[in-house]
């Protein structure tokens, strides 16, 4: 969830939602506000359409941590207007609370001429003497020296960026330390990044593009390189630092900017792959930025050109990419099987190129290069596997029938998942009949009798499949498909096959173990219910084979006792 402060939660959200929660409030359906626990409030919203919701909210203490509404629906994460109204209405009690507070100190103040407060000082004191204290005071206390440096970075009037400045000042020396005061001098960091995050929220409400450029090139220049020296638990919290900046910087719409500050920007992040300096996790928005941003600009192309090409092998695979990237862009998808093949030793590069080029919605480079390498086999199972979703997921999203008809044909072939097969038969359309029959073929050609049934049975050509059934000696795969043959003149043809199979093996087979074999055979369709057809069986094995005395046994076994006489005899 996009973190909001309450007092201007309503500019970084949907007007709409806003005006319909202002409307909510001014018509007083906001009711039963509460503070069930601390910093966790509750209310009832009416809705004027429906019946009213249940409204949570947690603000810990002017920031809004969580919200849930009862008229969301599973996944919803964006507000609704009966968010929106109980924030409104929240923040409006919270103000008169503070004006009731503030009002009650005055006039307390005021009924106590002897009492000191800090407006009596402020009103009093004169600026040098300020100054003087505010100076010594921040020299003794470096919670309050940066809090100050914080609040006024921007006023600094200098050519370089006094946010930099500020963060050298934040940093601590380590961050790998899990206690003591070095973690106290995380929290510091943090505390200054959370006030920066809000100043970098202001600047881009108020348009001043200037500060948006110097705290976000701020954060990125000292966090992103300072990233793979901490914890896990303490990167994770700086990478959303990082990932807030980046953001920010590459959303602006340069026809806002002046050309200064385009290529400013173009420039610092372009800096970030030229040093290394970025965490894996912003190649992809960087990599986006660069690259779309080269298109049409001869010399933005050329330095990333240059950069691949005076980069020493083996390339860091965010260099590769970004080249790739920008080929693609420029209409040359053909490339990236070109310039992959020099790392053909480095499938794990491969791979990641292939799978990020797909996200930034590079296909044809995508799909070119996917389908190069796994004819080389150079990926195991799981990279494979991988790959070759993504390709049907290209083909799927690019509306490329034939491909994606062959990708499912492929993968049928290759697994037998039926899945693919019905997944085949939905995007062929009109010309499924024809993929079936090449389908048919493949199959044929192969010999592969089991995938071969599992069309025609789903297709309901029994009399292909009882010719496919009676080429085959194995009872399993007899049994897997006699449920078609059940009915009807059918159950002649099923007759036979068993009889035939289990006749076969009796006559490799002897001794009570044969018999014992042909009567668990039998078990199965007799629980079916097909009693007159085991009894046809049964009949006809007994009658092959008169001299196997064990045999009569044990099939009579299959009936009750009581049954079994008129059954056998009738």
């Amino acid at each position: 969830m996009q973190k909001l402060w309450l007092k201007d939660f309503e500019l970084n959200i949907n007007p709409a939602i806003a005006q319909a929660g202002q409307q909510l409030v001014s018509s007083g359906a906001v009711r039963a506000l509460r503070e069930v626990e601390k910093h966790f409030w509750v209310a009832l919203v009416d809705d004027p359409d429906d019946e009213a919701r249940e409204v949570e909210v947690i603000i810990t203490p002017h920031k809004i941590k969580a919200f849930t509404c009862e008229c969301w629906p599973p996944g919803r994460r964006l507000m609704c207007m009966h968010i929106a109204a109980t924030l409104f209405k929240l923040r409006q009690f919270l103000e008169q609370k503070a004006e009731e507070k503030r009002a009650r100190a005055e006039a307390q103040a005021n009924a106590e001429p002897g009492r000191l407060t800090t407006q009596q000082i402020l009103e009093e004191v004169s600026p040098e003497a300020l100054f003087g204290f505010v100076r010594d005071y921040a020299r003794r206390d470096r919670d309050f020296a940066l809090a100050l440096k914080t609040q006024f970075a921007a006023t600094v009037d200098s050519s370089h960026n006094p946010f930099l400045l500020l963060l050298d000042a934040a940093m601590p020396r380590s961050l790998s330390a899990g206690t003591g005061s070095r973690e106290a001098d995380f929290r510091r960091l943090r505390k200054t990044l959370d006030e920066l995050e809000q100043q970098l929220q202001t600047a881009g409400a108020d348009h001043d593009y200037r500060r948006l450029f110097q705290i976000s090139t701020a954060v990125l220049e000292k966090i992103a390189p300072f990233l793979g020296k901490t914890t896990e638990s303490k990167r994770d919290q700086l990478l959303h630092y990082c990932r807030e900046a980046l953001t920010a910087l590459t959303s602006l719409n340069p026809e806002t900017l002046s050309p200064e500050l385009r290529e400013g920007i173009w420039d610092k992040v372009f800096s970030l792959v030229e040093r290394r300096a970025a965490p894996p996790e912003l190649d992809r928005p960087i990599v986006r930025f660069l690259s779309e941003t080269a298109t049409s600009d001869d010399r933005r192309f050329e330095r990333l050109h240059n950069l691949f090409d005076q980069t020493p092998q083996p390339s860091p695979a965010v260099i590769v990419l970004l080249f790739l990237a920008a080929m693609s862009q420029r209409g040359l998808p053909g490339a990236a099987v070109r310039v992959l093949d020099d790392y053909a030793e480095q499938p794990a590069l491969i791979r990641y190129c292939i799978v990020e080029l797909y996200y930034l919605r590079h296909w044809a480079a995508a799909t070119e290069a996917a389908e190069h390498f796994l004819s080389r086999n150079i990926f195991n199972t799981s990279e494979r596997r991988e790959l070759e979703d993504l390709l049907l997921l290209i083909a799927e999203k690019s509306d490329d029938k034939e491909r994606l008809c062959r990708l499912l044909r492929e993968r049928f072939l290759k697994t037998g998942h039926f899945d693919y097969y019905e997944r085949l038969k939905t995007h062929a359309g009109d010309q499924f009949p024809a993929e079936r029959e090449r389908l048919l073929d493949d199959l044929k050609q192969r010999a592969d009798a089991q995938k071969l049934a599992a069309i025609l049975a789903a297709e309901g050509e029994r009399e292909a499949l009882s010719g496919l059934l009676v080429e085959s000696t194995d009872l399993g795969f007899l049994q897997r498909y006699e449920d078609h043959f059940r009915g009807g003149d059918d159950r002649v043809f099923l007759q036979e096959r068993y009889t035939a199979l289990l006749s076969a093996h009796l006559e490799g087979h002897f001794g009570r173990p044969a018999s014992a074999y042909v009567r668990e055979a039998l078990q199965p369709l007799l629980a079916k219910g097909d009693t007159q057809l085991v009894v046809d069986i049964v009949k006809a094995l007994t009658a092959a084979f008169p001299e196997r005395h064990t045999l009569p046994e044990e099939l009579a076994e299959l009936f009750p006792k009581n049954r079994r006489k008129p059954l056998l005899q009738g």
